[in-house]
């Protein structure tokens, strides 16, 4: 009889795997090579994950939810709920400084692997524009989700973060992004 998955190993295994990957990556894991950096066998990834894209998966969702922490401490952090401009621009200047440059190649390569085998890897093509809804929600509660908005929200800013990845540009990508910005400004006032 096979013995029980520890949900306490597995959580572990999945924050360090994410310190791993951010370090080296994604592109030419391996599970040996990422086993012994985490002090344990490839057969007990396997085990814990299934398969290295499983395992990959969970890195993503580990990301993720770090990430999804961070953004709810922020929107809770207001007296009232924080206008859909000024998330945008907090979350630019602490997504686009060089510190958060390998959760980016990171996202980014998962992404690049989920659009070559997307039964792989389920969701991380499609759960970003469910998170985004869910952002225009927090910070408009009360009103209907419009998933073109939603659409819009994640192509600008993941083209952005992409092309501040490809070319360093933080001067002329955050220029993009203020206009990015008052669009959405515009939008609220003529609502109001």
């Amino acid at each position: 009889m096979a013995r029980p998955h520890d949900p306490a190993i597995r959580a572990k295994l999945r924050q360090q795997a994410v310190e791993y990957v951010l370090a080296h990556g994604v592109t030419k894991l391996a599970l040996r090579p990422l086993a012994k950096a985490l002090r344990t066998n490839a057969r007990m990834l396997v085990y814990h994950f299934g398969s290295r894209e499983g395992l990959m998966r969970e890195t993503l969702a580990e990301l993720r939810d770090r990430e999804d922490a961070v953004i709810r401490a922020w929107f809770r952090g207001g007296k009232q709920p924080r206008a859909l401009p000024d998330f945008l621009r907090w979350y630019w200047r602490r997504m686009s400084t060089p510190r958060a440059r390998p959760a980016l190649y990171l996202i980014f390569e998962l992404y690049a692997l989920a659009l070559r085998d997307p039964a792989s890897y389920p969701g991380v093509l499609t759960d970003p524009i469910l998170y985004w809804q869910k952002l225009e929600q927090a910070s408009e509660p009360g009103t209907k989700t419009d998933r073109a908005e939603a659409t819009l929200l994640l192509a600008v800013t993941r083209g952005l973060l992409l092309d501040l990845c490809a070319t360093g540009d933080r001067a002329r990508t955050g220029e993009a992004m203020k206009l990015f910005r008052s669009f959405f400004r515009r939008k609220r006032e003529l609502k109001q």
